[in-house]
């Protein structure tokens, strides 16, 4: 019996409305929701009986649950959704229920159809690059870490509440490249070039190409530009601000403090996301959608 994910916001009025014909369609395929207590209070109480429905705790829904997942919601609970499949390389169909979603595949209106085609297999898989970093609090070559994660779209160095600019110096394979005078840095899989480093003025990348991309934030030096860097590039980056409020953001999702004179480092992977999509809806045709290229 394949199990199906139900990951989503309960307090969005369309969630309430797909939430039981999207149980029925689940059952009808002869597999099994799961989904958190959250979401247990739009089940009637005679789905709620049905042995077939696996109800777990808020927040503690696992890779190990499921054979696939529904998000439901805009790119951060796709995002939200990453981290809990994590290395598993379980699929993730995307529901846009937000704003953009330019990572998600299909809408509230749709959902049933598109459920039905991956119970049918009639979709493909994008492989989606993630990033992994750490954070050396001490020797400059130190493999172990006190601080580990994964990013789907990108991890952000940021300078806090303190109104100044910090400065950054880059490292790519060991090689210096710059010293950089700026609100932050934000290093971006090709996923990611759509979200925060495209409003920093970064590139915008196929999400197939293999690529990491490097975008200051507000640079005090005009001349300083973003980088796309080959995704096998392993980047460091030494943290030269002299203020205890630097704070690293990953997906943002997480959080972490950033201490002066700590450094970061980011890298490829060694596991990708697979974003569950339909042939006929191509990256450009998101685009095209999305950012209202072609509108007056």
């Amino acid at each position: 019996m394949k199990r199906v994910g139900i990951i989503a916001n309960p307090n969005r009025p369309v969630v309430r409305e797909l939430m039981p014909e999207l149980i029925q369609i689940i059952f009808s395929q002869s597999s099994r929701p799961v989904l958190s207590d959250s979401l247990a209070g739009m089940i009637s109480a005679d789905k709620l009986q049905d042995d077939r429905l696996m109800i777990v705790p808020t927040d503690e829904l696992s890779a190990q649950d499921v054979d696939w997942v529904i998000a439901i919601g805009g790119d951060g609970t796709l995002l939200k959704t990453a981290r809990l499949v994590g290395t598993s390389g379980i699929p993730i169909l995307g529901v846009n229920s937000g704003k953009l979603g330019f990572m998600m595949q299909t809408t509230p209106e749709d959902l049933p159809n598109a459920v039905q085609r991956v119970f049918e297999g009639e979709y493909t898989l994008d492989k989606r690059q993630i990033l992994q970093g750490k954070i050396d609090n001490n020797s400059l070559n130190r493999e172990d870490c006190d601080d580990r994660f994964f990013a789907l779209n990108d991890i952000v160095i940021d300078k806090g509440t303190i109104c100044r600019v910090i400065e950054l110096s880059i490292f790519v394979n060991g090689q210096f490249v710059n010293n950089v005078l700026a609100d932050g840095l934000i290093v971006s899989t090709p996923t990611g070039s759509t979200a925060y480093s495209l409003a920093a003025g970064g590139p915008i990348v196929a999400p197939d190409m293999e690529a990491i991309v490097v975008s200051p934030i507000c640079p005090h030096t005009l001349s300083n530009r973003s980088m796309v860097l080959s995704a096998q590039d392993r980047i460091r980056i030494e943290v030269k601000a002299d203020h205890p409020d630097l704070l690293l953001t990953v997906d943002g999702q997480q959080n972490v403090a950033v201490q002066p004179g700590s450094a970061i480092e980011v890298y490829r992977a060694s596991h990708n996301i697979h974003l569950i999509r339909f042939t006929e809806c191509s990256f450009y045709d998101v685009l095209r959608t999305k950012l209202k290229w072609g509108e007056r």
